[in-house]
């Protein structure tokens, strides 16, 4: 079963790469995902967790969530109290079908859940969580370093075509929030002006790069040690997000930014 994403949801989906891609900090850009997102898949609540290079929690973001229950959470998760299927404090790789997933606490309040845990029974219940929906973004080590959970307190499980949907723009989200945690240096040369200007992410702007010198995408692929196929794949994204449609209207842009001698 495919997900087709009509043109007035595409829309709301290349607006809100558009804004998040403008953030320049890993929170900042996190939290506007949080702001954005809701016109696509709603939630209740929102809690976004930092993780450091070991995996362990360093920092989050709140959104209609109490410091009280925060603080409830973490009493939970520096007592290894948390129920999850995943590791909490070492260093996190997933899949990308795995960095995001839906989980149902339980099917109904007067019977146990099937994943009965202290963390569950005493602290999911009390919260009346029905339902979470996680976001995991990674580094450039495919190490998870922020996640970001969509809660629902209403028994409404999020369906296939909003998981699906996320799938889909997970990849450009990924791509946004590397570029965050990598040191991007100052912005001076044209590359990254055009970088700036469109929200390219590093590796769209290293493919740029490399079409203004002249190479194939077969050539880019061996270059960058990727298949054909994802180069086209980042072409078509920097063409989207430029609002062209070939090399020859790439270089006219490109060459528009470009300072003068």
């Amino acid at each position: 079963m495919d997900t087709v994403i009509s043109e007035k949801k595409a829309e709301r989906i290349y607006q809100l790469l558009l804004r998040c891609g403008a953030e320049r900090t890993q929170s900042g850009f996190c939290g506007k995902l949080v702001k954005e997102i809701e016109d696509l898949v709603f939630y209740d609540q929102s809690r976004v967790l930092f993780l450091d290079r070991t995996g362990k929690i360093c920092d989050y973001r709140l959104f209609g969530v109490n410091e009280r229950q925060w603080n409830d959470f973490m009493y939970y998760y520096e007592n290894d109290l948390v129920f999850s299927k995943y590791p909490m404090k070492e260093p996190l790789h997933l899949s990308q079908k795995e960095k995001v997933l839906a989980h149902n606490y339980w099917y109904d309040f007067d019977e146990k859940t099937v994943d009965s845990s202290i963390f569950v029974d005493d602290y999911v219940r009390s919260l009346r969580l029905y339902h979470s929906l996680g976001i995991g973004l990674s580094d450039q080590d495919n190490c998870i370093r922020s996640i970001i959970v969509l809660d629902r307190t209403q028994d409404i499980p999020f369906t296939y075509h909003e998981i699906e949907l996320v799938r889909k723009i997970h990849p450009l989200l990924e791509n946004y929030h590397i570029d965050l945690l990598l040191d991007s240096g100052p912005a001076s040369s044209p590359l990254q002006t055009f970088k700036q200007s469109y929200f390219l992410t590093k590796r769209e702007t290293e493919i740029v790069g490399l079409l203004m010198d002249g190479l194939t995408p077969s050539l880019i692929g061996q270059r960058l040690n990727v298949s054909v196929a994802t180069v086209y794949r980042h072409i078509a994204n920097i063409y989207q997000k430029c609002h062209i449609s070939n090399r020859q209207e790439l270089h006219r842009l490109f060459s528009g930014l470009k300072p003068r001698d």
